[in-house]
């Protein structure tokens, strides 16, 4: 009778055991849940972790309330709803704009960096200036242009021509682009370059701008007053 006892009284521990680990294993999952779900609200949902303030670096043609319009954050949207790829893309729409970057910086921070483009190009427009980059992007309009520029002679309301001005002007090699005064285009088909030295490049339209850069520099050092490398397998000086 002891024996079977206890083996009785063993099996009722066992027993006993069994139903606490399984308690504690529903008390751990349980717990786990919640853990979760309160993750979940505190990152998803909860003030605590939303977007409260947003900076903007490196605007200087652009106004940090333009930067904050485009980004189109909503100050209390929770943080991880913040998409900076999103961001960027409304930003980068401006055309002051060359490169922007957008980070959250956890818990309450959007942070916009910009970098505007650098003007190379003037055109005469309406008694001031439009400026744009090297590749032909206009992005702000003055009164008066700042030193060093390049000035264009071109209709500022032939948008293509503007945009081949910049094709032209982005293909010279450094040293060639510190050589031009002045960039005469009255067409597509109509591009000519005015050097500091007062020789003067015919160009023609911006097509096989890249070859056509190549043979410039190779005939620049040869001297002359005209250079016309319009055709570029057949350029010609003079």
């Amino acid at each position: 009778m002891s024996s079977i006892s206890d083996a009785t009284t063993r099996l009722e521990l066992r027993r006993r055991d069994d139903q606490r680990r399984r308690w504690r294993r529903w008390l751990a999952a349980v717990a786990a849940v919640a853990l979760l779900l309160g993750a979940g609200y505190l990152v998803g949902f909860s003030p605590v972790l939303s977007a409260q303030a947003v900076e903007v670096k490196g605007a200087k043609v652009l106004s940090k309330a333009e930067v904050l319009a485009a980004a189109g954050v909503v100050d209390g949207t929770p943080l991880v709803w913040v998409n900076p790829g999103g961001v960027a893309d409304r930003v980068a729409g401006l055309p002051p704009v060359a490169e922007v970057t957008v980070s959250r910086d956890w818990p309450t921070t959007v942070r916009i960096e910009v970098v505007e483009r650098k003007p190379r190009l003037a055109i005469p427009a309406g008694g001031g200036y439009l400026l744009a980059d090297a590749t032909g992007v206009v992005f702000q309009a003055v009164e008066n242009a700042p030193s060093g520029l390049v000035v264009v002679a071109a209709d500022p309301n032939e948008q293509q021509v503007l945009v081949d001005v910049g094709t032209v002007f982005s293909a010279l090699s450094a040293e060639t682009q510190a050589k031009v005064a002045r960039l005469e285009a009255t067409s597509t088909d109509g591009i000519a370059l005015k050097l500091l030295d007062g020789s003067r490049v015919i160009w023609g339209s911006a097509e096989q701008s890249a070859l056509k850069s190549e043979v410039l520099d190779a005939l620049l050092p040869l001297g002359g007053t005209q250079f016309n490398v319009s055709a570029p397998g057949f350029p010609t000086r003079r």
